[in-house]
């Protein structure tokens, strides 16, 4: 035995316990961490299979336009337009946020130059034009914006409609043509663009929507009208192969068209717009007429757990191969 201040014999070094402690002790730790990290990789590979948004954050929808995808009601409603519809419609398909640039008054020119009339009011604040606006978003989150729906041109002619004649004015052909040229000259090719190059931009959901007759019961010779600005619609997004929604055929088309317009009571058909109402008389749609875009945009995009009772894209491409147009390769060139 030894003194006082010794050891007992046999007995470990005081610094050997300290060692076999100390290693018993960072062995623990390294256990719990490894446990730790097996339940956290569990917990991702779970949510990856139930929810990939989650994992895949920020997944964006944007909406590009003028007063229709603002979602403007006349009774100050800013929050049921059809924007809001799909955006909650696309949580089933993964989207996790929305990016609404649109802008009411917006004209394919105000959209490129800016000074749109209703800059000082977005759901999604930026300066200058909402093309600028939207490209740089789109470049600075590239491979998380889809779908992009665009929704423009009714404002490039509708100051040629006289909704009191029910005629167009001789500059109506001049607009559309200028319409055309901002369309396929500059919007579209920049936006695609922005997505990046083959094949990134050709994945990427991005859809043109055609418009409804509001004068369809006041003017209904202003069908030929209606028609020669979804035509050239079509036209300027077949250029790039992009589906048109057909809003014009959700709306009734030719053969229901006023009855959605101002409703129909006793065939059951709500009003789709205010033009009839007496307080307002406003060509904006109602609740039920953004619904029944966001149901076109949604049969369009065909997402799985969406709408699948929507309305046919517009054929302007008809392919041989029957694929449909959201399914076709886009060219920058074509």
């Amino acid at each position: 035995m030894s003194g006082a201040t010794g050891n007992v014999a046999g007995a470990p070094a005081p610094n050997r316990i300290a060692r076999i402690a100390g290693g018993h002790f960072a062995l623990s730790v390294v256990v719990t961490v490894l446990l730790v990290v097996a339940l956290v990789a569990m917990d991702l590979l779970a949510l990856a299979l139930n929810n990939p948004a989650k994992v895949l954050q920020p997944h964006y929808f944007m909406a590009l336009g003028n007063s229709i995808s603002f979602g403007y009601q006349p009774n100050l409603n800013f929050t049921s337009g059809y924007v809001d519809d799909l955006f909650t419609d696309l949580a089933k398909a993964n989207v996790t946020d929305e990016v609404n640039y649109a802008c009411a008054g917006e004209s394919t020119a105000t959209m490129i130059h800016g000074n749109c009339p209703g800059h000082l009011i977005h759901h999604n604040a930026y300066q200058g034009p909402q093309l600028d606006a939207a490209v740089s978003f789109i470049q600075q989150h590239r491979g998380h914006v889809n779908p992009i729906t665009l929704e423009l041109g009714s404002n490039d002619v509708l100051p040629d409609w006289n909704e009191t004649t029910c005629t167009p004015s001789d500059g109506a052909a001049a607009d559309l043509a200028t319409m055309d040229a901002n369309l396929t000259q500059t919007i579209l090719p920049r936006l695609l663009a922005a997505l990046g190059p083959a094949p990134l931009h050709e994945v990427v959901d991005v859809v043109l929507l055609n418009y409804y007759n509001p004068f369809a019961v006041m003017c209904p010779a202003s069908m030929d009208f209606a028609h020669e600005l979804n035509d050239h619609l079509a036209a300027d997004a077949a250029q790039f192969r992009l589906p048109v929604v057909d809003v014009y055929a959700a709306f009734g088309g030719d053969a229901g068209m006023a009855d959605t317009i101002c409703g129909n009571p006793a065939k059951g058909i709500p009003a789709y717009t205010w033009m009839c109402n007496s307080e307002f008389h406003d060509l904006h749609p109602t609740n039920d007429g953004y619904r029944a875009i966001a149901n076109a945009v949604e049969h369009v995009l065909g997402y799985p757990g969406l709408n699948p009772n929507g309305i046919n894209p517009v054929p302007n491409l008809a392919p041989a191969t029957g694929v449909k147009p959201r399914d076709q390769r886009r060219d920058m060139g074509a």
